[in-house]
């Protein structure tokens, strides 16, 4: 039986559609597939790397918390034995110094203590210009000077140095300023043995404001 050419034109294009689509198919799997497996392997390196960055991030913060709490614990420790602060059995005394008034300009400025009774300089009871400490210890040292025109208008226009001398070696140093004429207030802590000699100098020469608010100097002792 013979077919009509219609029939024998779809029977020949049939496996060609069949083949065109079973390509089509096969080069859609593996498009697909060659898109998913990269990402299949990817996954796992992803969390692989979060894992072990959390592992280096807590390993760090452990390591910084440590060194914070040694370091914090291993300063109070030693600031304890050295710090007032911390010194539960000591004792601390203070004793006020007021400058005595000179007629004449003066490079060293002589000194009276306001507690007469005290037990830290030699001599408290009388007027020196040169303090002699009694006590060994820390001390801390205030010191505030403020010059008077004793007559000449010009020293108030001139700023003059003030040094606090140790055994006769500048220890702490200030200067007055053109306006007020009067310095900063001076501070230092410093470890002094019995014996040590301390003097205020001013250059140049000056008569000095007598008054406590405005000259004074403050000897602290805190501990031996």
């Amino acid at each position: 039986m013979k077919l009509s050419p219609n029939k024998e034109q779809a029977k020949r294009v049939k496996p060609q559609v069949l083949t065109s689509t079973r390509i089509f198919v096969q080069a859609a799997l593996n498009a697909v597939i060659g898109q998913t497996m990269p990402q299949r392997s990817q996954h796992p390196l992803v969390y692989i790397l979060l894992i072990w960055t959390s592992i280096i991030s807590i390993i760090l913060l452990v390591f910084i918390t440590l060194f914070f709490t040694q370091g914090q614990s291993s300063n109070s420790s030693t600031v304890g034995l050295t710090s007032p602060l911390h010194c539960t059995s000591c004792s601390t005394e203070i004793l006020n110094l007021q400058a005595k008034e000179l007629e004449l300009p003066n490079s060293i400025i002589e000194w009276a203590a306001r507690q007469p009774q005290s037990k830290l300089i030699r001599n408290a009871n009388h007027t020196v210009n040169a303090l002699h400490i009694k006590k060994d210890g820390n001390y801390i040292l205030n010191l505030r000077v403020t010059l008077s025109a004793c007559g000449e208008t010009s020293v108030l226009d001139k700023s003059h140095s003030v040094t606090l001398k140790l055994d006769g070696k500048d220890w702490m140093m200030g200067w007055t300023d053109t306006k007020s004429s009067s310095t900063d207030l001076l501070s230092r802590a410093i470890n002094l043995s019995a014996g040590s000699k301390v003097q205020i100098t001013i250059d140049p020469p000056a008569c000095v404001n007598t008054s406590l608010s405005m000259t004074h100097l403050d000897i602290i002792w805190l501990y031996k």
